[in-house]
């Protein structure tokens, strides 16, 4: 059997083939490189959001109101960040998958049988 010109064996109880599935696996978002500015600040985000509740039981509650904003507005903006690339990266293989035509499985008599 061949699938794009290479030897391959069919699945014969319809199983799913999870060797080469379009779903998305776990790690997945942490793997792409494009993740990571929003991961980062995520990151910072939540640092700055500890910071500044330090701050504020040292006493300093100017300083913690100006952290705790900081924080807001980082861990928004990497949350965002996220979203966005994660919505790209679904377009980007959507439109991949529609310009690729389905494989299909073709019955070829192996060399020699």
């Amino acid at each position: 059997m061949t699938a794009g010109g290479s030897w391959e064996i069919p699945p014969l109880d319809d199983a799913p083939d999870i060797a080469r599935t379009t779903e998305s696996q776990p790690g997945q978002a942490l793997a792409d490189a494009r993740n990571w500015a929003g991961f980062v600040l995520l990151f910072l985000g939540s640092l700055v959001a500890v910071v500044a509740a330090a701050v504020g039981v040292a006493g300093h509650l100017s300083a913690a109101v100006v952290g705790a904003i900081i924080a807001i507005v980082t861990v928004l903006v990497g949350v965002a960040l996220i979203v966005l690339e994660r919505g790209n990266a679904r377009a980007r293989q959507n439109s991949a998958t529609e310009s690729q035509p389905s494989a299909t499985w073709e019955a070829v008599v192996p060399p020699g049988a």
